[in-house]
């Protein structure tokens, strides 16, 4: 290794390690000398050049970045690097302009690639460029982009947002019949103006009627993998896991490259409890990042992998990493959040479920801010966006049980919450959340052969190894401590790593043989207190676990 390239490593190090401003202080003493150094080879100093550019936009000085890329390349060295070199480098310069917003600079600086030595994503980028600023060849730059890459991403948000304006309705329409005769594969191209409909219901919360027209979308292009997973992702929404999960791997088939949605894919797979749903979601953020590296959703398999092996510290620094690579993609800060709540850090997984609802609101940001609220006794707020994601989503279980499970931390509004989890159930019986906060709201009442009916009813439909420990726990309650026994050996069957299940066979086994452990009898489950009153409570206040599910 060169002593150049050992100086790029121990920078790239510090970034990586997010240690940014030695990262920096160190390229401005070792590289920024050496750009000039006629001695050094016109090739180390680009790499010193990138490295140090890397440092800047780290600390977001993207104007000190630009002059210092075309400094250098204004000089000599231009004459003495290849063509493929002044290639990248004009795409870095390209890059800081669009970070600074100067969008008809950035397009003019890609111009300068020869049309053949284009890669998808400078097309994908020249094509955004140029919708923003207007240019006479936005729609050209379009066709392209679908013509290298029916299936991208890229071109679907094209073709989206060009067909949002009203007077881009008429192009449209001659584009994807250009598009199509020019496609090898025709019928994966995207009626443009039915998905823009579909992801318009997607923004408003319509998943219902988005899913029916991706439904008809999915029947005219069936090897289409975006309009599959964005149906997907509706079916997510609406708590129907297993035809989402189908419909994640249909598109996973489709298009083994496929990026978008897939950090909603690695979070359905996270929401199951057994080693086959870990290993998934492994295979999932290994083959993203096989894929794309510089993309955020492998980094967030990544990091929901990392927490179900219980590697917290890991798992937030891979979370951290992802939001550094986009910054404006709801599901890293969503990420963070669970990750938080799973080590206690209720504070701090409320202001980034927040951060998470800002930028892309969903039907589990909702139900993540609100159970994260509860859960630091911010009662209040929680009613409040409870009560708007109702609204947002009428006839849909999950959001009356939200809003059940709220009111149910009041005394005086029990009865008014117990009538919503029952209407969320009558929605939909497998409604896990609802089942759960109302077994719960029974018990905190008394009424413990109501809660233990409720769970048995309900217990064929949702055969998790959080519902089967909640059923235990009720039993014990109940005196019923062999039975209970059962159905805590049968959640740990389903999930090894259930502590509250493990926690609850040693306290049936310290309740069956009172002088072999020496154990004294417990009291009465915590998870099943008095709810309080809905006001703000005293930080030693504890809310009553009303079986809040989030993914």
């Amino acid at each position: 290794m060169t002593a150049t390239q050992t100086l790029v490593h121990e920078i790239r190090q510090l970034l990586e390690c997010e240690l940014g401003e030695s990262a920096l202080a160190l390229a401005e003493l070792e590289c920024k000398p050496l750009l000039s150094d006629q001695r050094v080879s016109a090739s180390e100093r680009l790499q010193l050049l990138r490295i140090y550019s890397d440092c800047l936009d780290k600390q977001k000085q993207h104007r000190t970045s630009l002059r210092v890329i075309t400094e250098f390349i204004s000089g000599p060295e231009r004459s003495q690097l290849t063509s493929e070199e002044l290639e990248e480098v004009a795409r870095d310069i390209a890059q800081q302009r669009w970070r600074l917003g100067e969008h008809d600079l950035c397009l003019a600086q890609l111009r300068q690639i020869p049309r053949t030595h284009r890669s998808n994503r400078d097309v994908a980028r020249m094509a955004r460029c140029a919708a923003l600023v207007r240019a006479p060849d936005a729609r050209e730059l379009h066709v392209e982009l679908l013509r290298r890459q029916p299936n991208a991403s890229e071109a679907l948000a094209f073709v989206v947002a060009s067909s949002s304006a009203a007077s881009a309705v008429g192009a449209a329409k001659e584009e994807r019949a250009r598009a199509a005769a020019a496609s090898a594969d025709g019928a994966s191209y995207h009626d443009a103006v039915s998905l823009a409909s579909a992801l318009g219901l997607m923004q408003a919360l319509d998943y219902r009627g988005a899913n029916e027209e991706l439904a008809r979308l999915g029947r005219r292009h069936p090897r289409n993998a975006l309009v599959r997973a964005h149906q997907a992702t509706c079916r997510f929404m609406l708590d129907d896991v297993r035809a989402a999960r189908a419909l994640y791997e249909r598109a996973r088939m489709l298009d083994p490259t496929l990026v978008d949605q897939m950090g909603a894919y690695a979070a359905l797979l996270a929401s199951g409890s057994g080693a086959d749903d870990m290993h998934a979601v492994y295979r999932l953020g290994n083959a993203l990042l096989k894929t794309d590296q510089t993309r955020a959703e492998g980094w967030v398999a990544m990091a929901r992998y990392f927490l179900l092996a219980g590697d917290t510290q890991e798992a937030l620094a891979i979370a951290w990493r992802a939001q550094t690579l986009a910054p404006s993609l709801s599901d890293a800060y969503y990420t963070e959040g669970v990750i938080q709540m799973a080590s206690g850090g209720t504070e701090d997984a409320v202001e980034v479920f927040a951060k998470a609802h800002q930028l892309g609101r969903s039907a589990h940001t909702f139900r993540a801010l609100v159970d994260a609220l509860v859960q630091c006794g911010r009662y209040k707020e929680a009613f409040v966006h409870a009560r708007e994601m109702a609204e947002a989503l009428p006839q849909h279980a999950g959001a009356l049980a939200t809003v059940g499970i709220v009111l149910s931390h009041s005394a005086e509004s029990s009865d008014k919450a117990r009538r919503l989890l029952e209407a969320a159930i009558a929605l939909d019986c497998r409604c896990a959340e609802a089942v759960g906060a109302l077994a719960s709201l029974h018990v905190a009442s008394g009424q413990t052969e109501d809660a233990l009916r409720v769970l048995e009813s309900h217990l064929p439909d949702i055969q998790t190894d959080d519902m089967y420990t909640r059923y235990a726990d009720v039993l014990t309650l109940a005196g019923e401590l062999p039975k209970a026994a059962a159905n805590y050996a049968t959640a740990l069957a389903i999930n090894p790593s259930n502590e509250r299940a493990r926690a609850g066979v040693d306290r049936v086994d310290a309740l069956l043989h009172p002088g072999g452990s020496g154990a004294e009898e417990p009291d009465e489950l915590e998870e099943h207190e008095e709810p309080e009153e809905l006001h703000e409570p005293d930080a030693s206040e504890a809310p009553m676990d009303a079986g809040a599910v989030y993914y």
